[in-house]
């Protein structure tokens, strides 16, 4: 299978918006960009970085890192088509943002999740990401992890 990982561009919003869309359908959650998910509208200035897995010319998964403070990153946005799952694309988005983060002077990059996406889990485990204690307040998560880079 033909694809490329590429950083985000304008191009990529209407693309990027449809994916997260249904991968949030799909997970029994509301897509909210004039809402909660604001951040979403001004992708170049909420996120240090942001990754797009482009397949036949679709988005199908995406990662970002997002500036905690000089030392922390937070993992954000790690989506991948369901159909895709499996196949390794999931670990080379997250080693994407891992190499984004070093590059960026970054300590560590830490993440939220919640114990029903346990394929999330493992690959995060597989990683090298450890459990730690919670770091911000997301009354959704119950998962913390953090990676030492």
């Amino acid at each position: 299978m033909k694809y490329d990982i590429v950083p985000y561009s304008d191009d990529l919003k209407s693309g990027i918006f449809d994916f997260t869309d249904e991968c949030f359908r799909e997970l029994g959650k509301v897509f909210e960009p004039s809402g909660r998910h604001y951040f979403y509208n001004d992708i170049d200035h909420s996120f240090e970085s942001f990754h797009c897995l482009i397949i036949n010319g679709y988005v199908a998964g995406t990662a970002a890192l997002k500036r905690l403070d000089d030392n922390t990153a937070e993992l954000k946005a790690l989506y991948l088509d369901k159909d895709l799952r499996g196949q390794g694309l999931g670990f080379r988005l997250l080693d994407t943002e891992v190499s984004e983060a070093r590059n960026k002077g970054f300590k560590r990059i830490v993440l939220d999740s919640m114990s029903q996406y346990s394929d999330a889990l493992r690959l995060y485990d597989r990683y090298g990401f450890k459990r730690i204690e919670r770091f911000n307040d997301n009354p959704y998560a119950d998962i913390f992890m953090e990676l030492s880079l």
